[in-house]
């Protein structure tokens, strides 16, 4: 019988960390450019930037709180969610985030008009969806934020994608009641991404995976199927 959080016999552990890190490092510089060039952010972190500014509390670590929360309440319900991926998930995330954008608002440019606009929601979707196909694809856990809308599937008749779906609107509210950064990325991160990073899956990401031996014989073929 297969044991939780089994290290010990994770194939190739290192590489599997490596590219968690790997995709959790894109998924903060996503936020950060979009941030910055002011096209919004995924519901989440509009959400925890925005409590985060009503409270005081620096944002990194208001994620991390929030994210604690959610963590104890996945582990009731389906340990089997949690992995080393959704610590370094949960922990890095935000002080990335505030730590590129310290670094990005020393350049020497700031991003202002249309075309500036446009050129950074790209660049932060591509972004966005390359790391979460990387971050995913290890597996080696979810985010907490992420795991919600499966352990309610197991346990309800109700299918993913509607779940998921209410998740990312009563997260939206919270974040426009709370005045976090909502924009064109918050509506492409909540409902658009899916085809990119199933594009990032087969072009990219499994055969990085495959070259570098990160996934057993099993796991890609399970991926395959």
């Amino acid at each position: 019988m297969a044991r939780w959080m089994d290290l010990r016999h994770t194939y190739n552990l290192k590489g599997k960390l490596l590219f968690s890190c790997i995709g959790v490092v894109c998924i903060a510089l996503d936020t950060t450019v979009c941030r910055v060039g002011n096209v919004g952010v995924d519901p989440f972190t509009a959400m925890n930037l925005g409590l985060s500014a009503l409270v005081g509390m620096d944002f990194g670590t208001f994620q991390l709180l929030v994210n604690l929360v959610i963590l104890v309440a996945v582990f009731a319900f389906d340990k089997w969610q949690i992995g080393l991926g959704t610590i370094i998930n949960m922990v890095f995330v935000g002080y990335l985030i505030e730590l590129f954008t310290w670094i990005y608002h020393l350049l020497p440019w700031q991003p202002s008009g249309l075309v500036s606009a446009g050129a950074h929601l790209v660049l932060g979707t591509l972004l966005f969806t390359l790391g979460v196909s990387l971050y995913l694809k290890t597996r080696m856990g979810v985010a907490p934020i992420d795991a919600i809308a499966p352990v309610i599937v197991a346990r309800t008749r109700f299918s993913y994608t509607p779940v998921r779906m209410a998740q990312d609107i009563l997260v939206t509210v919270v974040a426009v009641l709370a005045g976090g950064p909502i924009g064109v990325f918050t509506v492409v991160a909540a409902f658009m991404t899916g085809p990119l990073i199933t594009a990032w899956n087969r072009v990219a990401t499994l055969r990085l995976y495959r070259r570098f031996h990160v996934l057993d014989r099993e796991e890609l073929a399970e991926e395959r199927g």
